[in-house]
């Protein structure tokens, strides 16, 4: 079975392929890094992956690690401003000389699904962030972001059209359904690497507190509602640190460089930057517990990385999050946009070791059962099987 993924696939995991800018400073996404050689590895597939970008000196096709992959270079021009459609025609020209079975479009966000749903071969889509559902998260902010205009038409039209979903939630699936009750929707939870089963906790004592937050350093992410919440929680831990890992861009590091200035707490919050993995790793054992204050997510998955290195969660209940924690027994739910309720989840924790052991023992054993990579590759293979061709 030939197989194509469409997918932003981080170049810079790959050995001796050029550095592209872009890849040393965006997220390394797991679930495709990660999965596609085990898909590769699996008797009777042929993976292919492919990959458009502006940062190419020209086309480049080779062959790593048993994947087939396409990086196809497109010009300089506004790919959003011309709806996608450069990077529809490169991808299906692309699709044409693969002649795939399958085709899989990862996220709605962009081109990779939409190129998928529009070829003539077989698609899935996976969906991951619902951008309808973040752009409402926001509130007054959204009409600051004209730029999700056309992504936001682009996802819409995608869900509609497509007929085959994979979807980590039910908070998802129900988006999909809103839009396209006829669709085929394949529950299937995100592996995670293999680093994180065997990382060892090592917190370093529970009179120095570490905070941890992991991912892109945005708005909407709900940063700025963490420092503040922070710099209560050093009233009662004058001893604590934060640590924030993730690429942000200067001009909004910026800002919450000059917030934590104005709050005092700059001495103890630090900037971490994009790490790999083995240093993410590092800092989930030594951190006393993973804070997630998102206005929207559809299935972190920092979360269930915690989750599997044994490390307590406190998490904002939105989107598909409250899917992956039970509030109170496999970490601790708090309000998404509010101070008060973070303060309240993080003390909760701090203050009761019993409660952060108990959450992280429950948390750690289902999160390794439902994110094992193997067995999650597995049933992602049985799906493809599953679709007519």
């Amino acid at each position: 079975m030939k197989v194509a993924w469409i997918c932003y696939y981080p170049a810079h995991l790959i050995p001796g392929r050029h550095k592209l800018r872009n890849d040393l400073v965006h997220h390394p996404v797991p679930w495709v890094s990660l999965q596609a050689p085990l898909v590769a590895r699996t008797p009777g597939i042929e993976l292919h992956v492919i990959r458009v970008g502006k940062d190419y000196e020209a086309d480049d096709h080779f062959t790593h690690d048993g994947i087939h992959f396409h990086f196809l270079r497109l010009p300089r021009v506004p790919r959003v401003l011309l709806w996608y459609q450069l990077d529809r025609v490169r991808i299906q020209k692309c699709l044409r000389d693969i002649q795939p079975d399958l085709v899989h479009g990862f996220g709605t966000e962009s081109s990779y699904s939409y190129a998928a749903v529009t070829s003539p071969f077989s698609s899935l889509v996976m969906i991951q962030g619902v951008n309808s559902e973040i752009v409402r998260s926001l509130g007054n902010l959204r009409w600051r972001r004209p730029h999700m205009v056309v992504p936001l038409l682009i996802e819409q039209f995608t869900v509609r059209r497509c007929r085959n979903f994979i979807c980590e939630t039910k908070f998802s699936a129900a988006f999909v359904r809103r839009l396209n009750s006829q669709a085929q929707i394949h529950l299937l939870r995100t592996p995670v690497r293999h680093e994180f089963f065997s990382a060892e906790r090592n917190p370093i004592s529970d009179s120095t507190p570490i905070l941890l937050f992991v991912g892109s350093v945005i708005p909407e992410k709900g940063i700025e509602v963490l420092l503040h919440s922070f710099a209560e929680i050093l009233k009662d831990f004058p001893q604590a640190h934060l640590r924030v890992i993730g690429y942000g861009t200067p001009a909004y590091e910026q800002v919450l460089q000059s917030l934590m200035e104005r709050l005092g707490i700059t001495e103890h919050v630090t900037m971490c930057g994009y790490l790999n993995v083995e240093d993410v790793t590092r800092h989930f054992a030594e951190a006393t517990l993973l804070v997630l204050p998102s206005f929207m997510d559809t299935a972190p998955n920092v979360v269930a990385e915690a989750q599997v290195a044994g490390l307590p969660v406190v998490a904002t209940r939105v989107g598909g999050i409250p899917e992956m924690i039970e509030a109170g027994v496999s970490g601790v739910l708090v309000s998404p946009h509010s101070v008060e309720s973070l303060i309240e989840g993080i003390k909760l924790l701090l203050n009761d070791s019993t409660l952060r052991e108990s959450i992280a023992a429950v948390a750690q054993e289902r999160a390794q059962r439902e994110c094992s990579p193997d067995i999650q590759v597995a049933k992602l293979v049985d799906i493809y099987r599953s679709i007519p061709v």
